[in-house]
């Protein structure tokens, strides 16, 4: 039975959710047109496939979806809405662990649509929290599986009012629970949802359940809760839980935001299409800065304002066994990450981070940063490859020029894949023997103010196992570096990095703890490669990074590099103190070098006179003596790395 529905209804609700309601800008735009059961699949495609939490982070969720101004738990059962209530839960502290043998004890979580009627003990429905209300741990264990109703001679009637006893609504049997006016509307909704939400997943559902067959909801039933709808209108109360929920879950309730869009599914304004204006989709916040600025500290700053408590939820980020998060702290634009543990030295660290939400309610990509431990300094981008307008293959490029520096004084930084430079020579071709090319990009790690997706470039090919890029840039002025990028690799792409560090083209070094590719499969990763432990890079008018490729399997397997960043700290704007500890460094000039090289103090020769040890890498003492002019023969020692310990300095000293 279809009921008729009066004009001002859709006025109301009109007025109210153009006043309340914050729905994501072209969430709907697939329901423009539709009407009836083709609605409601147009809904069930939007909203299915949610994010299912466990039944644990339920409980801890509840302190976002359901509490009171007075940080009291919101109970449906028990809320006195234009009175006080009996009693009140405190969050966490009164969850249920028996629900005792009357109202008042403790909260627990109440399945509206029973968990017996669709038989799952986990999975989507069983932690969906749209019908997952906290309430009165005894009145749920009263309610049972019955349905909601009406009672008119109730068996038992609790402090808000709430009734139990025979259902006496035409058509219904057996007993029901009846709650208090003021949130049967919230209940008639929620049931609305859940024949939308799991219309095409309700093959467990009992097909004769008290108020529904499988997800649907028996006739009776159906009027009821149409009734219901229109007694109840949606509530601020209703608009704030959706926005939250759909912060944890990543879908909405439509009848919320929509609440006319209920009768053009069930009643008679279903033979109405829903007219709306589709609107574009807004764009997803990204992380435009990362960095560990202390042992413990990692600082992020997001393109766009984040919605706070999705970024200091600590569900949201993973990070390792046996390292933690231990606070988020959202400060203006800036997520601080404290960080507690036990912390290997000279290991990369990947971050997980996934479920941040923007306050125009666009979902920051879920991605991982990685980081070297331990940072020591925050350094800044000075340079980066974009490769916005980069040609895809046979005309990508094989020599590419950085297209962003932020001074001026950091320029003609040039990548090669042509041979140059020890580079490897790779191929470019139309057919499955490519091996540059370029693909679509992403902003992730793009250090520009007005950061664009553009194109990445992409090494292909198992063919090009073994060959090696080039970046050659300068760092005058500059020390602390390290090189960041977004890398997305196939899964039979290249799955190994290998990086060496170069102060002419020809002798390369290797770098440890270099890999850069990522272990998730098809999706741009955020990574770096820490070069601060490498002095002789420091302060140089040119030096070399080389990128050796191995591990692919087959002629499509590809790893796609974009936003390739150097960062540094200025040597002329570090602070104070660091230029003074500086003034009393010692150097090694020339390093790298064949055995024979001289200290400098202060940049510059000058007569030394101090003890000294030199120990090879494996920590051996090869020589002890003293100083006595500024230069050092080691001819006789085989190539390798040594380190020269003087004035409570140690030194490291390249051999080749």
């Amino acid at each position: 039975m279809k009921k008729r529905i009066p004009p001002f209804f859709f006025l109301f609700f009109a007025f109210f959710y153009s006043i309340y309601a914050q729905i994501p800008s072209g969430y709907y735009n697939t329901t423009n047109g539709k009407k009836g059961r083709e609605l409601q699949i147009a809904l069930n495609q939007i909203i299915n496939n949610h994010r299912s939490i466990s039944y644990a982070e339920v409980w801890y969720y509840y302190q976002y979806t359901d509490l009171k101004q007075n940080k009291k738990i919101w109970d449906i059962y028990s809320d006195q809405p234009n009175g006080a209530p009996s009693y009140e839960f405190e969050y966490r502290k009164d969850q249920c662990v028996s629900t005792g043998s009357s109202e008042g004890k403790c909260y627990s979580r109440e399945h509206s649509f029973c968990q017996s009627w669709f038989g799952h003990t986990q999975d989507a429905p069983y932690t969906d929290i749209f019908h997952v209300y906290p309430v009165d741990g005894w009145i749920n264990s009263k309610r049972g599986d019955a349905a909601y109703g009406q009672v008119s001679n109730p068996t038992h009637t609790f402090t808000n009012g709430s009734k139990f006893g025979p259902n006496t609504y035409l058509g219904a049997t057996g007993n029901c629970f009846e709650p208090i006016h003021a949130y049967k509307g919230d209940i008639a909704r929620t049931f609305f949802y859940m024949a939308t939400r799991y219309m095409f997943e309700d093959g467990s559902f009992k097909p004769d359940a008290p108020m529904t067959n499988k997800s649907q909801l028996k006739p009776w039933a159906l009027n009821m809760l149409l009734e219901w709808h229109l007694l109840d209108p949606v509530s601020e109360k209703e608009i704030e839980r959706n926005n939250k929920i759909y912060a944890i879950q990543k879908n909405r309730n439509p009848f919320i935001d929509h609440p006319e869009w209920v009768f053009k599914i069930w009643g008679n304004d279903s033979v109405n299409p829903v007219q709306i204006t589709p609107l574009p989709t807004p764009e997803r916040p990204y992380i435009s800065w990362f960095s560990l600025t202390d042992s413990r500290t990692i600082k992020m700053t997001f393109s766009k304002p984040m919605v706070t408590w999705t970024t200091e939820n600590p569900l949201n980020f993973k990070i390792g066994e046996t390292v933690s998060i231990t606070s988020l702290h959202t400060q203006n634009d800036t997520l601080i990450i404290h960080l507690g543990g036990l912390f290997s030295q000279n290991v990369t660290y990947n971050l997980s981070i996934e479920n941040l939400l923007g306050q125009n309610m666009a979902f920051l990509k879920d991605t991982v940063v990685s980081f070297y431990y331990p940072y020591q300094i925050e350094q800044k981008p000075l340079i980066a490859w974009t490769f916005d307008n980069l040609s895809a293959a046979p005309s990508t490029s094989r020599r590419i020029s950085a297209d962003y520096h932020l001074l001026d004084t950091v320029s003609s930084a040039t990548l090669f894949c042509n041979g140059f430079y020890q580079s490897g020579d790779f191929l470019c071709t139309t057919n499955n023997t490519t091996e540059l090319d370029a693909f679509q990009g992403t902003i992730l790690g793009d250090p520009r103010p007005n950061p664009k997706e553009g194109n990445a470039i992409a090494f292909c090919n198992a063919s090009a196992n073994g060959k090696s890029v080039v970046f050659k840039f300068p760092t005058k002025g500059y020390f602390n570096l390290t090189l960041s990028m977004a890398v997305r690799r196939t899964k039979s792409g290249f799955d190994t990095h290998s990086w060496e560090w170069s102060l002419n083209g020809e002798k390369y070094f290797g770098i440890d703890n270099s890999s850069t590719c990522p272990l998730i499969i098809g999706e741009y990763v955020l990574t770096t490669l820490d070069l601060r432990d490498i002095d002789e890079i420091n302060d140089q008018f040119n030096i070399f990074l080389r990128l050796t490729l191995d591990g692919a399997n087959g002629p499509t397997g590809n790893n796609r590099f974009d936003n390739i960043t150097l960062h540094g700290v200025s040597i002329d704007f570090n602070s104070i103190n660091d230029r003074k500890k500086r003034e009393k460094f010692f150097t090694i000039a020339p390093n790298p070098n064949q055995g024979k090289f001289q200290i400098l103090h202060n940049g510059i020769s000058d007569y030394i006179d101090s003890e000294f040890v030199l120990f090879s890498a494996l920590g051996q003492t090869i020589r002890k003596g003293r100083v006595s002019n500024p230069f050092i023969d080691i001819s006789e020692q085989p190539n390798g790395i040594y380190f020269l310990k003087m004035a409570q300095e140690c030194l490291k000293v390249i051999k080749y």
